[in-house]
């Protein structure tokens, strides 16, 4: 180990930089842009697009007001966003806090969960997968005894999520 100290000390007096791994153990996570969103936001602002009194497509500005709830018993917030209703349930967008470990619990309703940014792991009794930006769960453990649970990333995550 005392080597490699004198080599890194050596490498950095004469100019050059630290190698990537040993630069990397210390720095803290980079999370991407969607991951930007923090349990503090208050709304979405975008546009609604629809067919004008013309018959053509016509634009207003739409804002989608945002909540803070309680992410089950963690002690930590969950920020979520109602989109329009467009099906039995209305859709909604989740964003979690970062590396939080969330305990089972049994799914309140039937719910495809998309996640969109960050990661988390995702657990049952038998099961455990690690989930990034893409994957899809269905949760219908509505009767389950234990239920899943896991933990969130170090960049929490945001998720969409949707009744089938």
């Amino acid at each position: 180990m005392q080597h490699r100290i004198i080599i890194l000390a050596a490498t950095l007096a004469l100019g050059g930089s630290a190698p990537p791994v040993i630069a990397a153990r210390h720095a803290a996570p980079v999370c991407p842009p969607t991951t930007a969103f923090t349990t503090s936001l208050d709304h979405l602002d975008g546009y609604r697009v629809y067919t004008g009194p013309d018959g053509d497509s016509a634009v207003e500005p739409l804002r989608i007001d945002a909540r803070i709830i309680p992410l089950l018993t963690t002690g930590k917030k969950l920020g979520v966003i109602d989109l329009p209703k467009s099906g039995p349930r209305q859709p909604q967008i989740f964003v979690g806090a970062a590396d939080v470990d969330l305990p089972m619990h049994r799914a309140p309703y039937k719910e495809l969960f998309i996640l969109l940014g960050g990661s988390l792991t995702f657990k049952t009794a038998k099961f455990s997968a690690a989930m990034q930006p893409g994957s899809v769960l269905l949760f219908e453990d509505v009767d389950a005894k234990i239920g899943h649970g896991g933990h969130i990333g170090p960049c929490g995550y945001v998720s969409l999520s949707i009744a089938p």
